[in-house]
C-alpha cells in the first residue's frame, strides 16, 4: 500500500511538473498555439496570462482582446467578450483597437446602432492616419450591413448614412487608390445611392485600372456594359432594361452578393429576366453557403463539428440550386456535371477536400476575375500554364477563416495554376504603410530594437517573429529607396511601390511556389504522388525564395509561421537549412557575430546569398549542376 501511495504522489507530481512544462506564459506563445489551430490550448496560455498579477499592462490589453475576439467568434459569447473589452478599456493603452472590436463584436450581433457609436468613438483615439481609416472603414462597413439588413425587411435606407459613408469612403480611396475593403464597399453604398460615377471609381479602383477600357481582357465586357450604364447615372432610378444590364455587368464581374442587393432594392425578382434571376438564385446560393460553412469552421474549431452532416447539406443544397436554374430546366442533377456548369455561367471554380494547412474536410469556393497564359521557367522545365485568378471567395479554406489574415494563397494542376486574389490584396498596402506611416514604421522599428537587443537565445520560437519583422521591414525598405531614387514622388511613387511588389509577389507564389508544384506533378508524377505534403511544400518554398526577385519577402512569410501542417513542417525545414547555412559559411556573412544565435543572424546575408543557401538542398538545382 506505501508503495501504491508513493507511485501515486510521484504521479502527482510528474504530471504537475508536466503541466508547467507544457506551454510557455507568454503571449507569443499563446500565438503560436493559435496558429496551429490549437484554440484551447491558446485560450489556456492567455487566461494563465491574466492570472499573473504583475503582467505588464500592455501585455494584459492584447491578451484581453485576444480572448475577447475567441469568445465572439468561436463561443458566441456576446456578453463575456464586451466584459473582457471593457476591462481592456479601463487600462486605456489599446482604446482605437478595444473599440473597432467592439464595433465589429455588436456588428456581426446585429446591434448596428451600438456599433456605429462604438466605431464613432474608436475614431477619437486614432494616433495616425491609418488608425483613423480603420475606424472609418468600420463604421462604413456597419452602415452597409445596417442597410442590407434594412432591405431584407422592406424599411427604408437610412440616406443621410450612406451619404456620409459615401464621402469617407471616396476620402480614404484619394490617399489608399486601390485598398481592396474602402473600394468594395464604396462599390456596394454607392449602388445604393444610384450613384453612378462612384460605382465606376470604385470598380475601377478594386480591380487596379487607371482607364475602364484597360480592364483585364476576360473581364472586358463587364467593364464596358458597366460604364455604359453609370456615365450618365446620377441619383435616378434606372430603367428595367439598365437595370439588368449593370446586374448581368456586376455578375460578370463577381459582384453577385452587391448585384443581388441592387436588384432588391430595385425591382421585384419576377420583374427580371431569366438570366438575372439565374443570377439572383445563384446569389442567395453563394450566401447560404457562406453562413452555412463559416458555423461548420466554427464547430471545428471548438471540436464539435460533424463533416458528414456538412457534406450531406452542401450537396442537398447544390442539388436545390440545379433545380432552380433555368438552364438546366429538365436536366438530370450530376455531382460531376455541378462545378462545370457553374464555371460555365457564373465564374464559379474550386474544391473540396483537405489543403495543405487542414487536412480534414474544407470548401474551396471562389470565381475567376482573370485568365492568361504564362510561362514557368525553373532549372530547364519551361510548361506554359493557364494562369486563373480567383476572387470573390464564398470560402478559402477552414485556416483562411480561422486565421482571418492568413489565406490560402492558390494551388495548382499539371497545367494550371489558380491564384487566389484576395489572398495578396492587402499585402502591398501594409507594405506601404510600412514604409511610409510614422506610426507603423515606429511600431515595426520597436519590434525590431526588441528583437536585436534580445539576449542570447537558441529558441527558435523568440526568434522568429522579431527576424521576419526585420527582415520584411529591410525589403521594403530598399524598395521604397529604390523607386524614389528613380525621382518618383507623391502618387505615382505610391502606385509603382504597389505595382512592384505585387509584381515581385506574383512571381515568387506563382510562378515559383506553384510553378514548382506543376513542374513536379506533370514531370515526376511518381515522386510527387508517394512524397508527403510537407515535402512537396518544401521543394515548392525553395523555388519561392530562389526565383524571387526580392527573396527577403518570401523568407519572412515562412519564418514566422511554423507550425504542424504540411507548410507549417515546410517552413520549419526553411528555418534549420538557414541555420546549417550560416554555420557552414559563417566566415562569408559580412556583420556576423559569435555571440550571438545563428538564425538570429540570417538578415544578415544579400538576398544572393539568401538565394545560395537555398539551392544548396534543392535537388532540381543539384540535379541541373550534374
Amino acid at each position: 500500500m506505501k508503495n501504491i501511495l508513493l507511485l501515486l504522489a510521484l504521479a502527482t507530481l510528474l504530471a504537475c511538473n508536466s503541466k508547467d512544462t507544457i506551454h510557455e506564459i507568454t503571449l507569443d506563445a499563446a500565438d503560436a498555439a493559435y496558429q496551429q489551430f490549437d484554440l484551447e490550448r491558446s485560450r489556456t496560455i492567455l487566461l494563465d496570462l491574466l492570472a499573473i498579477d504583475t503582467l505588464n499592462s500592455n501585455i494584459k490589453c492584447q491578451a484581453l482582446q485576444r480572448l475577447a475576439l475567441q469568445d465572439w467568434k468561436y463561443f458566441k459569447n456576446h456578453d463575456l467578450a464586451l466584459k473582457r473589452l471593457r476591462a481592456d478599456d479601463s487600462i486605456g493603452l489599446s482604446k482605437l483597437e478595444t473599440w473597432n472590436l467592439i464595433s465589429r463584436i455588436e456588428r456581426e450581433s446585429g446591434n448596428y446602432q451600438q456599433s456605429l457609436a462604438a466605431a464613432t468613438k474608436a475614431e477619437k483615439f486614432a494616433g495616425s492616419a491609418a488608425e483613423a481609416t480603420s475606424a472609418k472603414l468600420e463604421f462604413a462597413q456597419t452602415v452597409y450591413e445596417l442597410s442590407v439588413n434594412n432591405l431584407s425587411k422592406s424599411i427604408p435606407l437610412d440616406t443621410a448614412l450612406l451619404n456620409r459613408s459615401s464621402l469617407i469612403l471616396s476620402k480614404i480611396l484619394e490617399s489608399n487608390a486601390g485598398a481592396p475593403q474602402p473600394s468594395r464597399l464604396l462599390l456596394a453604398i454607392s449602388l445604393l445611392r444610384n450613384d453612378g460615377a462612384n460605382v465606376v471609381n470604385a470598380w475601377k479602383s478594386y480591380f487596379h485600372i487607371a482607364d475602364i477600357n484597360s480592364a483585364y481582357p476576360y473581364m472586358a465586357n463587364a467593364a464596358k456594359n458597366l460604364n455604359e450604364v453609370c456615365e450618365k447615372w446620377r441619383g435616378e432610378k434606372l430603367t428595367l432594361e439598365n437595370q439588368e444590364k449593370l446586374i448581368l455587368a456586376l455578375s460578370d464581374s463577381r459582384f453577385y452578393e452587391y448585384a443581388g442587393d441592387f436588384a432588391l432594392h430595385n425591382s421585384s425578382e419576377e420583374s427580371y429576366g431569366s438570366a438575372v434571376t439565374d443570377m439572383l438564385t445563384y446569389a442567395k446560393y453563394l450566401k447560404e453557403v457562406k453562413s452555412e460553412t463559416n458555423e461548420y469552421y466554427r464547430q471545428i474549431a471548438i471540436g464539435q463539428q460533424n463533416e458528414r452532416a456538412y457534406k450531406k447539406w452542401l450537396g442537398n443544397a447544390r442539388e436545390e440550386l440545379w433545380h432552380k436554374l433555368s438552364f438546366l430546366a429538365g436536366k438530370e442533377y450530376r455531382k460531376d456535371g455541378f462545378l462545370d456548369e457553374t464555371k460555365k455561367h457564373f465564374g464559379a471554380m474550386g474544391f473540396t477536400g483537405s489543403t495543405a494547412n487542414y487536412s480534414g474536410f474544407v470548401l474551396c469556393l471562389g470565381h475567376i476575375v482573370n485568365q492568361e497564359k504564362a510561362l514557368v521557367k525553373q532549372y530547364g522545365y519551361a510548361p506554359e500554364l493557364t494562369y486563373t485568378q480567383l476572387d470573390m471567395m464564398t470560402s478559402n479554406g477552414y485556416s483562411s477563416w480561422f486565421w482571418e489574415n492568413g489565406a490560402i494563397g492558390g494551388w495548382a494542376t499539371d497545367n494550371e495554376v489558380i491564384r487566389v486574389r484576395e489572398a495578396y490584396l492587402d499585402e502591398p498596402f501594409n507594405a506601404w504603410k510600412t514604409a511610409t506611416d510614422t506610426l507603423e514604421r515606429r511600431k515595426t522599428l520597436t519590434r525590431i530594437n526588441e528583437f536585436l537587443n534580445q539576449p542570447y537565445t537558441e529558441d527558435i520560437d523568440k526568434q522568429t517573429g522579431g527576424l521576419a519583422a526585420k527582415l520584411r521591414f529591410d525589403a521594403i525598405t530598399d524598395l521604397y529607396h529604390k523607386l524614389y531614387s528613380e525621382g518618383l514622388r507623391g502618387n505615382d511613387l505610391k502606385m509603382a511601390f504597389l505595382s512592384t511588389f505585387e509584381k515581385y509577389r506574383v512571381e515568387a507564389s506563382i510562378l515559383g511556389h506553384e510553378g514548382r508544384h506543376s513542374i513536379e506533378r506533370k514531370y515526376m508524377p511518381e515522386k510527387f504522388k508517394n512524397w508527403s505534403n510537407d515535402e512537396r511544400e518544401f521543394h515548392a518554398k525553395l523555388s519561392q525564395i530562389i526565383f524571387a526577385t526580392e527573396p527577403r519577402f518570401e523568407l519572412a512569410g515562412m519564418i514566422d509561421e511554423i507550425g504542424e501542417s504540411g507548410h507549417g513542417m515546410a517552413n520549419k525545414k526553411i528555418v534549420d537549412t538557414a541555420i546549417d547555412w550560416i554555420k557552414k559559411n559563417y566566415g562569408k556573412i559580412k556583420g556576423y557575430s559569435p555571440d550571438k544565435s545563428l538564425l538570429s543572424q540570417l538578415y544578415l546575408l544579400t538576398n544572393e546569398q539568401i538565394k545560395e543557401c537555398y539551392q544548396s538542398v534543392d535537388p532540381l538545382f543539384a540535379m541541373q549542376k550534374r
